[in-house]
């Protein structure tokens, strides 16, 4: 989803690290734009980024480290976007929207790739 441009690396003098920060926040922005697009340009209530990584483990005193001896991995919500409400019709008889509860919860849960549903529409 995200442009490319020409290949660099990160060394190479000052101002290498910030230009890799920049070209990661364009990044950002144009997937949350296209999520948010996703929505507004269909019946889609939220749309949501996932990314694999491995699961951080930790052992005694010697800190977290990254993976686990399976191998195990782990849904990551990388960005996501959900639609503003088009008529108070829609709210909850406490006031509450479902659907943006719903959804602020599963930002911030962990999810065991390969394992369970993770639904939504």
């Amino acid at each position: 989803m995200v442009g490319s441009g020409a290949a660099g690396g990160g060394g190479g003098g000052g101002g290498g690290g910030d230009h890799a920060r920049s070209k990661e926040a364009a990044g950002m922005m144009a997937l949350h734009e296209a999520l948010r697009n996703v929505c507004l340009n269909s019946d889609w209530t939220y749309s949501v980024f996932w990314t694999i990584r491995p699961r951080p483990r930790c052992r005694g005193g010697n800190g977290c480290k990254v993976g686990d001896d399976n191998g195990s991995l782990m849904l990551m919500w990388e960005d996501g976007f959900c639609r503003p409400r088009v008529a108070e019709c829609l709210e909850d008889i406490d006031g509450e929207d479902p659907v943006r509860k719903a959804f602020s919860k599963m930002s911030i849960q962990l999810y065991n790739y390969g394992e369970g549903w993770v639904l939504g529409r």
